[in-house]
């Protein structure tokens, strides 16, 4: 919970580096700005529902106005599964305010940026040593780990595939040969090969607008 407030907070940072970013505002900064081809692009697709709405004040959405809605919020029922998302989303958030870092001159903005850069820095390696805590690479994996490994086909556990049409096997790397990360086997690689039959699908229902030769 303690984390949950902290993003929560950072959300109120966000929305106010908006909000006064955009008060006051003159016209000839906003035409410097579109004179950046990518800049110029955001603009000339503004969406109108922000100067309608909120008369550009800050709102809970993203840059396409999409309302802020939790729908990326990563709630498996496996804690461990739910860290390896959370690394995940620290991990493009940073990277994404370090574009912004870098994309800005204004001193403030700055300043507010390397503090939620530090925060992710931080906020990784918490996830991370929340994973260490729960067994690490070779305790916590494969996830789930309450399901036997016996129970799976093992020939394929730790298999790298290869799906080129000569056959030839794919190109070698730390994914495909040595122990495997979680200590339970040895990878490999090798090419697909076909394991059945060819299909044989139900024809097209006559009334189901398909055509006749499917029918």
């Amino acid at each position: 919970m303690n984390t949950a407030a902290e993003e929560l907070g950072h959300v109120e940072m966000l929305a106010t580096a908006v909000a006064l970013n955009l008060e006051g505002a003159p016209l000839s900064l906003k035409e410097q700005v579109a004179n950046d081809p990518i800049s110029g692009a955001v603009l000339g697709g503004m969406n109108l529902k922000n100067l309608l709405s909120a008369g550009l004040s800050a709102m809970p959405v993203d840059s396409d106005g999409v309302p802020f809605d939790m729908s990326h919020i990563y709630a498996s029922g496996n804690i461990a599964a739910d860290m390896v998302a959370n690394v995940a989303a620290e991990s493009t958030g940073r990277a994404l305010a370090v574009r912004l870092y870098e994309m800005t001159d204004d001193p403030g903005m700055k300043d507010m940026l390397s503090y939620l850069i530090a925060r992710d820095t931080m906020h990784q390696n918490q996830w991370l040593a929340a994973i260490e805590e729960l067994g690490g690479s070779q305790g916590a994996f494969p996830i789930p780990n309450s399901f036997p490994q016996d129970q799976e086909q093992q020939e394929f556990s730790y298999a790298f595939l290869g799906f080129q049409q000569d056959g030839s096997d794919p190109v070698a790397g730390r994914w495909s040969q040595g122990t495997s990360i979680d200590g339970k086997g040895s990878f490999k690689a090798g090419s697909i090969m076909p394991m059945g039959e060819k299909p044989q699908l139900a024809p097209a229902k006559p009334r189901g607008g398909a055509q006749k030769e499917q029918m």
